[in-house]
């Protein structure tokens, strides 16, 4: 009798044991995704990367609350109807704790309301339309600064610090594009500048802009604000060049991609654009990212990768918070008192999910890479 019930305490504890062990490796799930193919890859690659620098880097800590993190991720090709396809698909994974995502604003406006019915959370490392988070959902936050913040910026930079006044815009017909352009419209008269052309394209669809280039030419436009992202403007300053078109061209943080340099070449010569990370900071924290991402990336990283980074480690404050499901990773988020002092600046939310604290940064393409430029004037 006594033999027996020594065998079933030991029993009991491997089974024990084994369930600590399988707990204790139980990974919190998030899925990421972007545009992991087509004219914006290097975007959705770039997230994934940032996200799992530090994936390895928190697992190999410990984890959080003694449990690995782990994602999945999925393509959305930069297209709202396939966003709402794979949103549909991915919400009914109960293991999904939160979504990195998406990378185009109009993905993120096709896909919220399905995140939002099933009540994940959705934070965006590149969102910028104004109108996202005026939709009201209680789910959704973007750790970068909307684009009355960064085409206001993106304006001063033409008008004041580089003294330009005949402004041509061509922008993505998207919400994201729509977007940008509705600020510059305002913000480039009140600053003493005159809004010659107001153009768009399609993107991923449009490849030649002979015919906007002509009408610039034509015009007397001496700066242009490309609203889109690199592939697009990339294809624009070439084909300037050949035109013979030779104002200023500036474009919004979809275009701060070294991808834009490769495939522009020498046409890149000069480009400014603005962005939410300077792959070029010299600050501790900073270089210590920036050397860990280039040891898994062939690239310097961009806003994708570091605003990524960023959002994986801010979640896992957030958790060790009481942020354990859905629900209560969106209250934490939320909470007055909840704030992450990331490599892209800090993270804090309100009531809306924007972060009015941040600004952007201003690149310049310099010998055929981003470099750092400071405005003096504003």
């Amino acid at each position: 009798m006594k033999n027996k019930f020594v065998l079933s305490l030991c029993i009991l504890i491997l089974v024990v044991m084994f369930s600590a062990s399988c707990f204790a490796t139980e990974k919190i799930l998030f899925f990421i995704v972007g545009p992991m193919t087509g004219d914006s890859a290097s975007m959705g690659i770039q997230m994934k990367e940032g996200a799992e620098l530090a994936i390895r880097e928190i697992n190999g800590s410990g984890g959080v609350n003694g449990k690995e993190l782990g994602y999945i991720a999925g393509d959305d090709v930069a297209n709202p109807n396939q966003a709402v396809i794979i949103s549909k698909k991915f919400s009914l994974n109960k293991d999904i704790l939160f979504v990195l995502g998406h990378n185009n604003s109009s993905c993120s406006i096709s896909a919220l309301p399905v995140w939002d019915k099933a009540g994940v959370p959705v934070i965006s490392p590149t969102n910028t339309a104004p109108i996202l988070t005026r939709l009201g959902h209680k789910n959704y936050f973007r750790v970068e600064p909307d684009d009355t913040i960064m085409i206001s910026q993106l304006s001063k930079l033409a008008v004041i610090e580089l003294g330009f006044k005949n402004i041509a815009l061509i922008w993505e017909n998207s919400d994201y594009g729509k977007g940008m352009r509705d600020v510059g419209v305002e913000a480039i008269p009140e600053l003493g500048a005159k809004v010659l052309c107001d153009e768009t394209y399609v993107p991923m669809v449009d490849r030649d802009y002979s015919s906007q280039i002509t009408k610039f030419k034509g015009a007397g436009v001496d700066c242009v604000l490309f609203l889109g992202e690199y592939t697009a403007a990339a294809l624009f300053l070439k084909q300037s060049k050949v035109l013979a078109f030779d104002a200023k061209v500036l474009g919004s943080s979809g275009c701060s991609n070294p991808k834009l340099i490769e495939i522009a070449g020498e046409t890149s010569e000069g480009f400014y654009a603005i962005a939410g990370f300077d792959p070029n900071d010299k600050r501790e924290k900073q270089a210590k990212f920036i050397k860990a991402f280039e040891s898994v990336s062939k690239n310097k990283p961009g806003e994708w990768g570091a605003h990524s980074y960023d959002i994986v480690y801010m979640v896992k404050k957030a958790i060790e918070m009481g942020g354990t499901t859905r629900e209560k990773l969106i209250q934490v988020l939320h909470q007055d008192n909840f704030e992450y002092d990331g490599v892209t600046g800090k993270i804090k939310f309100d009531a809306r999910g924007d972060v009015p604290g941040k600004k952007s940064l201003v690149l310049k393409v310099e010998d055929g890479k981003y470099v750092t430029f400071i405005p003096k004037k504003f």
